[in-house]
């Protein structure tokens, strides 16, 4: 008999990638939706500019966050290439729900929420109801779910924090030449989100890739391959190349309104808060992290500046995310196991 393990592998790594490229084009407005809502560049210079420094992140960063996602979350021991795949295939079908809703929701989230969903259902289906949790690394989930609410609450006080400093530093009566200074501004701190972008979301493919090749018995230890990195990021740049303009408009015009001096202070914010998740090798939400922060600056001018109705949609979007995304990879799971 033929062994399904280079074929199951095979498919588990066309998965990652057709993911990473979800989270490309999806989470493309992280990093150019306040750049093109402040007309500092028009949508296809901005894409250029995001995607040429999200590559750029792989010679810059190590591969701690992608050793956390890919070993850190779930035991490996417990997993197969079913469970991967299933669980991709939350996270990209979930993705591409949000992405046509417009909702900036956390690609990140997706992919843990249904990496974990097919795993527990891998554990319950073929040990009992007793084991789900059996698979589950209590302390990676822990760090991360802390995360989820102090990343977005970060980013929030910092482009505050940076926006107050920015109307008392800088008089409104030259509004031109502030609107010219921070436009030229923008363009390092765009570039500064973007490499950060690139140096955790891409990372988290490649960790489960690597997962897969110990999963499928390719490798007897968890390791990142050079070609795998060079895989993940190269694909997210292209996914960023593609766009995800519904969610551009909603984070770069409907949140609030946007110039230069606010753009660079949330792209400031929320690069510098995603840099410190990456540091500490955690998958923070690029998505969260920039939402907060634009979302900090208007409040930093007044309170009704912030389209609270729409934060509030967002709000449980996010809330949903990674139950939505275990659930679709539950019944992924599922399938593959009632037609193997």
């Amino acid at each position: 008999m033929t062994n399904p393990a280079p074929l199951l592998t095979g498919l588990v790594v066309v998965a990652a990638v057709g993911f990473d490229f979800v989270n490309g084009f999806h989470d493309a407005a992280n990093s150019i939706a306040t750049i093109v809502a402040t007309r500092v560049l028009k949508p296809t210079q901005a894409v250029l500019w995001a995607s040429s420094f999200t590559f750029a992140a792989l010679f810059l960063f190590g591969t701690g966050v992608a050793k956390t996602v890919g070993s850190g979350m779930i035991a490996l021991e417990t997993v197969t290439p079913f469970v991967i795949l299933a669980g991709l295939g939350g996270a990209i079908v979930w993705g591409i729900i949000t992405w046509f809703l417009g909702l900036p929701t956390s690609s990140s989230h997706a992919l843990l929420g249904g990496y974990a969903g097919a795993a527990m259902t891998n554990n319950v289906l073929r040990h009992g109801w007793g084991a789900a949790f059996d698979s589950v690394i209590v302390s990676g989930w822990s760090r991360t779910i802390l995360f989820i609410v102090l990343a977005p609450m970060l980013g929030l006080l910092l482009a505050q924090l940076f926006m107050k400093l920015t109307i008392a530093v800088f008089p409104k009566g030259h509004k031109t030449r502030n609107d010219r200074w921070f436009g030229w501004m923008q363009l390092f701190s765009s570039a500064f989100l973007s490499l950060m972008h690139g140096s955790n979301d891409a990372q988290k493919t490649a960790g489960i890739i690597a997962g897969a090749l110990v999963a499928g018995g390719f490798s007897d230890h968890f390791m990142i391959p050079g070609w795998v990195l060079w895989l993940s990021y190269g694909t997210m740049a292209f996914g960023t190349l593609a766009g995800g303009w519904r969610i551009v408009h909603t984070m770069g015009r409907r949140l609030t309104r946007l110039n230069p001096a606010s753009g660079f202070c949330a792209e400031t914010a929320a690069a510098l808060s995603i840099m410190l998740a990456t540091i500490l090798q955690l998958p923070v939400s690029t998505t969260h992290t920039t939402t907060g922060a634009i979302v900090g600056v208007g409040a930093a001018r007044r309170i009704s500046a912030v389209r609270w109705s729409i934060v509030g949609h967002i709000a449980w979007a996010w809330v949903f995310t990674i139950p939505a995304a275990a659930a679709i990879g539950a019944l992924f799971m599922t399938a593959a196991i009632l037609v193997s």
